[in-house]
């Protein structure tokens, strides 16, 4: 599997790159310091996947997406020190996103999450001929080997919700599990394959269906909109809008929309 490193920080570079190289099944062909010698290098020479850092001065790492052709574009996997951007990169149809400081674990649960995805975009693409089936094929058996054919396992153990205490929501990432008290979230939506849950301030992120964080959390948190739970507790105003349609104004600020098919329940609730 070819794959670029793009971050403006030199030791952020150079510590992706090791982890990278610590398998002899992953090539990094490149690493570059800025998204306009990204954009170039790129062009000049796909990879399979990209680790893309998302502020850097000049062009930043959407910016690169963006001004990328569709039949140069590799898997982007967004590499960040700030989780406030994940809904912006999975609208842009990221593989993953990862916080720093990560885990070399962490590195290969996204490098399989990649060699997956390869997969299923050959199964799509298997009119071309069998070299491009063949080949993504013996990408993700190469990723699976990378991490001593232990895929499932990494991906059950790098990033879990688990429910610690009554009253708590425990978020792993990596080494870290960040443990939050119920009351404070405000609301979740969902992103790609992840759910974004803002609280007092800050988005924490975690992999998760919509399906399995509901039936984590108290009867106080209910579903507005097909990818957005919202904690009753939280809400200060209810707003009609035309088309069956309301908004909801949360404690801080946040505005939510509710959808015509959620209507009815929010309005049983806050009755």
């Amino acid at each position: 599997m070819k794959v670029a490193v793009v971050d403006d920080e030199p030791l952020a570079r150079e510590f992706l790159t090791q982890i990278l190289n610590g398998s002899s099944d992953i090539e990094v062909t490149a690493s570059y310091k800025n998204g306009r010698e990204a954009i170039t290098g790129l062009r000049l020479d796909p990879v399979d996947v990209v680790f893309l850092d998302i502020q850097m001065p000049g062009l930043g790492g959407f910016e690169v997406v963006q001004a990328l052709q569709s039949d140069t574009m590799p898997l982007v996997v967004f590499a960040t020190a700030h989780s406030e951007f994940a809904v912006e990169a999975f609208d842009l149809h990221a593989v993953d996103y990862i916080l720093k400081p990560f885990s070399a674990e962490r590195v290969y649960e996204t490098l399989s999450r990649c060699a997956t995805r390869l997969m299923a975009l050959s199964v799509d693409s298997a009119e071309d001929g069998p070299d491009v089936t063949d080949r993504t094929a013996r990408q993700k058996g190469a990723v699976i080997s990378a991490m001593g054919g232990q895929s499932g396992r990494v991906l059950d153990a790098a990033n879990t919700i688990t429910s610690m205490d009554v009253g708590k929501l425990a978020i792993k990432d990596g080494q870290q599990t960040t443990l939050l008290q119920m009351d404070e979230i405000e609301w979740i939506d969902a992103a790609g394959d992840y759910m974004c849950v803002h609280a007092s301030g800050q988005t924490h992120i975690l992999r998760s269906t919509m399906k399995e964080l509901v039936a984590r959390l108290p009867d106080n948190f209910v579903r507005i909109h097909r990818s957005t739970i919202v904690n009753l507790s939280k809400v200060e105003v209810v707003e009609g809008l035309p088309k069956g349609e309301a908004q909801l104004l949360i404690v801080g600020g946040g505005v939510l929309k509710v959808s015509r098919n959620f209507r009815k329940e929010i309005q049983n609730l806050l009755i």
